[in-house]
C-alpha cells in the first residue's frame, strides 16, 4: 500500500479500504493459509519531516491448530498499528506494505487452537481425539512423566 504524501492535508487524513491478502505472502508461512483481503482503517498525518500512520488491521486467515493440526478459519486483528516514516520535502509516496505484513504476522497467535474443546491427538498412537477415541491404553504404558513418579523429594 502506497500513501501519496502530497495528498495529505495539514490536519491529516483517514484511509479505509482493503488490500489483497497476497501482501501477507502466506506461501512462505507453514501454519497460515488462505489470507483474505486485509481491511485497514488508518489515520495518516504529516509531522515535520515524518509521516505518522496509526490505526487498525483485520484479516481472515486459516491457521493450523496446535493441538489437532487441522486448519480452521479465524480473524487476526491489529488494533494498535503505529509507524513513523521519513518523508522529507519532495517525497512522492511512502510504501507501508511490508510493515502491514509484519504487524499482521506478529499478531498471529503462537499456538492457535481451533476451539477450547479441542482434544488434540493421542501422544502415543496419533489418533485425532476429536473424531473418536483411540485403542491404545493410556494408563497402562509409561508416559512422558512416568520417570518422575518415583521421585522422592
Amino acid at each position: 500500500m502506497k500513501i501519496l504524501v502530497a495528498r495529505i492535508p495539514e490536519e491529516g487524513s483517514n484511509y479505509e479500504g482493503d488490500e489483497p491478502g497476497s501482501i501477507i505472502q502466506a506461501e512462505q508461512e507453514q501454519f497460515l493459509q488462505n489470507p483474505r483481503d486485509v481491511h485497514y482503517t488508518l489515520y495518516v498525518q504529516r509531522v515535520s519531516d515524518e509521516l505518522v500512520v496509526r490505526g487498525a488491521l483485520d484479516v481472515d486467515v486459516d491457521l493450523q491448530c496446535a493441538r489437532c493440526s487441522e486448519f480452521f478459519s479465524t480473524t487476526v486483528s491489529v488494533s494498535d498499528f503505529l509507524r513513523a516514516y521519513p518523508a522529507p520535502d519532495g517525497t512522492d509516496s511512502v510504501d507501508i506494505t511490508d510493515d502491514l505484513r509484519e504487524e499482521i504476522l506478529l499478531h498471529v497467535p503462537g499456538f492457535p487452537v481451533c476451539s477450547e474443546e479441542c482434544e488434540g491427538v493421542c501422544p502415543q498412537c496419533g489418533v485425532d481425539l476429536n473424531k473418536g477415541s483411540c485403542e491404545c491404553k493410556k494408563e497402562d504404558g509409561p508416559t512422558a512423566w512416568s520417570a518422575l513418579d518415583g521421585l522422592n523429594l
